[in-house]
């Protein structure tokens, strides 16, 4: 069978290692890249935002995954992309509307980057496989592309926030997040700037340059 030129980039980026592996694996389409891009840098910022993010991942994916492989002996014919676009789009409304119930404020406040989650979704490998992946094989699938997205803004998020906000937080709480510190006074303002999009950028930047000097540095050794 002929591969399409998106499966041949997703086999090209799948003998890479490190982080640059991940992001190329996370991010193989245009849909995915700059909705994941979006949802990378702005949930990035504060670590409340980072798991919020994380938690419309997971959901949309799982169950988006549980409800393909539930209905695939009952109705067969109406198994499509546009399915699972629809599909994606209610369970990530429904994340959001159990979000609210829980904490109305950081709902309000991660509304934009829960939209982005079936966005993501839509262009992610896993959509575009899922009705022919084996059954047994679904949830396996399903969480690899949620996971790598999420641990990525995590990890962003817990350099982002300290540095930029000179705090930590986490969902919960009257205002919606709890600081878990607050160092009195902050840090200068160009440190600050780390927590804005821009900075969010820059630090980017020497993060990838850093793993490519640490990968070439792997292939000089082998």
């Amino acid at each position: 069978m002929k591969k399409t030129d998106e499966e041949k980039m997703f086999d090209s980026n799948a003998g890479q290692t490190g982080l640059l592996a991940k992001i190329a694996r996370t991010f193989r389409s245009p849909i995915s890249s700059m909705s994941g891009t979006a949802l990378f840098i702005i949930a990035g910022s504060r670590l409340s935002f980072a798991i919020s993010a994380a938690g419309a991942l997971l959901w949309v994916f799982i169950i988006s995954a549980f409800v393909n492989t539930a209905r695939r002996g009952i109705a067969s014919k109406v198994r499509n992309r546009m399915f699972n676009v629809i599909l994606s789009s209610f369970s990530g409304s429904l994340y959001f509307f159990l979000l609210y119930l829980l904490n109305p404020l950081l709902a309000v406040e991660t509304c934009f980057i829960c939209a982005l989650a079936p966005v993501f979704f839509a262009g992610s490998k896993f959509c575009s496989l899922i009705e022919t992946s084996p059954a047994d094989a679904v949830f396996q699938e399903a969480l690899y592309e949620p996971l790598s997205l999420a641990g990525l803004t995590l990890g962003f998020s817990l350099i982002r926030e300290p540095l930029g906000f000179a705090t930590l937080s986490i969902p919960g709480g009257k205002r919606g997040i709890i600081e878990l510190f607050n160092t009195q006074g902050g840090y200068s303002y160009p440190v600050q700037m780390i927590s804005s999009s821009t900075g969010a950028l820059f630090l980017l930047a020497y993060i990838i340059v850093i793993s490519r000097y640490i990968d070439k540095k792997k292939d000089f050794s082998l």
